[in-house]
């Protein structure tokens, strides 16, 4: 494979090293004199402890002062601000529930399904509808449930294909839900009084989210109709992700005290005085965030449980980030992990969680990624150990695709930018592996290398959809054309680009179909929407099996963006069946509005890679009463045996897979 050629390496493990084994020849002589002997005494000084970028905090003092000196760091160290244009299905016997990047790790959704409830959160933006004058008026009548502060549980009946509303679970107005899980009889709800999008630059403004509060409800829904409020908490801070691993839910939050008469961004020496003489008199307690469960104030962090930076620089460390877990047999308790930094984004596998925060080499002034190890086991978590690397892994969206742990090896890309350069944005690739010497993520390989130099992409093209499936990795990027690259990470100290294949258009989302099938979701040449079909039976050479293409430019797919707007349901009779929604616009350039709603597709003959194909099966389309709503800015679907369930904001559409044009609702 030809391409250019690596300009630069960023990556950097941590810091910590080992003194070396200092020999010392001793003779010694015999009492004897003839029969005396010699003997060597080679004397090995103790090691020093390899130190990672997170240590335990020894005592409350040593936390209460990392705490308080981050609020004495200028304000032109504020954390940087980076951009990039573009940035496994759960299915549950006959039904398929929310689609999520790993087997077993369950993500929070706004809409749920347990194969004979929905349980439906409002959506986060009250202002719910876009106004289109060209939109169509078909006289219908509009019969939709507008945005309500309550959750709604409805009841299914696959066979008759009817949905009734059961219960609803009233929302004070300042409290929105991020989303829900379900636990058998328990319904778990995220809530918080903030709302960030995809995180966006505000999220970098300590001032601006750290009076924030977040929190979460447990009810009782084992009598649907009648749900009870079993527990609720309130978590001081911003709500930055969460997991759920069998029955233990993980909550990351990040939190800034809120100190009144504190000038949080200091840019002279007498502000930091004055900070420093109201600092003196506030007390840890004061600093840390607290819990209140059911009414009960309490510390959500202790200082045993918390780590600090070993290396302090300019970006200061007024943030603690939290990591609470909570078991769902007593979730009014809970175990909380804390460190003094801040926290982006997260990648959780089975066992263990990722927290990268973007940063900025004081060396060189481009962008590296901390990345924070820390393993997971019920209810306990503990730090395994960090690594910084180069690049930027992102800022939002759902680019927590780009990490994967494979055999306990850390898989990462990231992205570099440099705008002064010709070529303004490289991507690498980090494989990290945990040191046996203390906590540490040693950089195992990276690529490009010297051994192979070609960068992963041509000039100034961005990285879209990633996937990792096993000893594989899928990596899209794009300027004027869509190079998929495969990559074989079998052996993890020896990375390559195994093949490529150049087409028109670009994925945002790769799905796994098998082992030798992959499936894009993206845009086309012209800007519509793209499905396409890959046969990677032969990494070397990646083949296209034909694609898809819906609308016109400015089409637009929720999947695309949000991976809970995907829904897969594998080996329906050896047929694999999948639906995104869609708004649709002309093919010829000029915006004019076709249509909107759920579309459906299937993948016949997956076994043998070469005749596999990818057809469409229908579109199931609510009927729309005005430009006010035709516009829907949620989609869910689920498919239990042969219906379909489209979540359309706050309606309930059912419609027969095998005649979608039938379509019962509002519910």
């Amino acid at each position: 494979m030809m391409g250019k050629q690596i300009k630069r390496r960023h990556g950097q493990g941590a810091q910590g090293g080992l003194l070396g084994t200092l020999t010392v020849a001793i003779w010694l002589s015999g009492c004897s004199g003839e029969g005396a002997t010699n003997t060597v005494v080679v004397i090995t000084p103790p090691e020093e402890p390899v130190v990672g970028l997170l240590s335990p905090v020894i005592d409350a003092e040593s936390l209460e002062e990392s705490i308080k000196s981050g609020f004495n760091i200028s304000s032109s160290l504020s954390a940087a601000v980076y951009s990039e244009d573009a940035v496994g299905a759960s299915a549950l016997g006959s039904y398929t529930g929310t689609y999520t990047q790993e087997k077993n790790v369950d993500e929070f959704d706004a809409v749920r399904y347990d194969g004979s409830h929905l349980y439906i959160a409002p959506r986060r933006y009250q202002d719910c509808c876009f106004i289109f004058e060209d939109a169509p008026n078909d006289g219908a009548t509009n019969t939709g449930n507008d945005p309500e502060s309550s959750i709604r549980i409805l009841e299914t009946d696959p066979q008759s294909e009817i949905v009734s509303l059961k219960a609803t679970i009233p929302l004070e107005e300042n409290v929105s839900v991020q989303g829900l899980y379900i636990n058998n009889s328990q319904l778990f709800a995220l809530t918080s009084e903030a709302i960030y999008g995809m995180y966006g630059d505000m999220w970098a403004d300590i001032a601006i989210w750290g009076p924030e509060s977040m929190g979460y409800r447990v009810y009782d829904v084992s009598d649907p109709a009648n749900p009870v409020l079993d527990v609720e908490v309130e978590i001081e801070g911003v709500f930055v992700d969460s997991r759920r691993i069998d029955n233990t839910v993980y909550i990351v939050s990040r939190y800034t005290p809120n100190i009144d008469g504190l000038i949080y961004y200091v840019t002279s020496e007498e502000e930091q005085a004055a900070n420093e003489q109201l600092l003196a008199s506030v007390t840890l307690q004061e600093l840390l965030p607290k819990i209140t469960v059911n009414g009960q104030i309490q510390d959500l962090v202790t200082p045993g449980d918390c780590y600090i930076t070993t290396q302090a620089d300019d970006t200061g460390y007024s943030v603690i980030t939290s990591i609470t877990a909570i078991s769902m047999d007593d979730p009014s308790s809970f175990e909380t992990t804390c460190y003094n930094e801040e926290a982006y984004g997260i990648y959780v596998s089975n066992s263990a969680l990722y927290l990268t925060e973007p940063r900025q080499d004081p060396n060189s002034s481009l962008d590296v990624t901390r990345i924070h190890k820390f393993g997971l086991s019920g209810s306990s978590v503990d730090y395994r150990g960090s690594a910084e690397v180069g690049g930027v892994v992102w800022r939002g969206g759902q680019a927590d695709f780009r990490m994967s742990e494979h055999e306990s090896d850390l898989r990462v890309f990231t992205s570099l930018f440099d705008w002064e350069s010709d070529d303004s944005i490289d991507h690498e690739l980090y494989i990290l592996r945990e040191s046996d010497d203390g906590p540490v993520l040693d950089i195992l390989s990276t690529l490009p290398n010297d051994q192979y130099p070609d960068e992963i992409g041509k000039p100034d093209e961005a990285l879209y959809g990633v996937r990792f499936l096993g000893d594989r990795a899928y990596a899209v990027t794009f300027l004027q054309i869509d190079p998929l690259y495969a990559f074989d990470l079998s052996d993890p100290s020896d990375p390559f680009v195994a093949g490529e294949l150049e087409i028109t258009g670009f994925s945002d989302f790769l799905h796994p179909v098998s082992n030798d099938l992959l499936l894009g979701l993206g845009s086309d040449a012209i800007g519509g929407i793209k499905l396409e079909l890959f046969d990677v039976s032969n990494l070397a050479q990646p083949l296209s099996l034909g694609s898809i293409s819906l609308g016109g430019q400015g089409s637009y797919s929720e999947a695309r963006f949000d991976r809970h707007a995907f829904t897969y349901q594998p080996d329906v009779n050896g047929v694999d069946r999948f639906a995104i929604p869609a708004h649709l616009y002309s093919l010829d350039n000029t915006y004019e509005y076709l249509e909107s709603g759920l579309y459906l597709f299937d993948i016949r003959d997956k076994e043998v890679p070469e005749l596999a194909s990818l057809n469409s099966v229908g579109s199931i389309l609510p009927p729309t009463s005005s430009s006010l709503f035709f516009f829907s800015d949620r989609n869910r679907s689920f498919i239990h045996q042969d219906t379909v369930y489209y979540i359309r904001n706050e309606d309930v559409w059912v419609a027969n897979w095998n005649s979608p044009t039938v379509v019962n609702g509002p519910f």
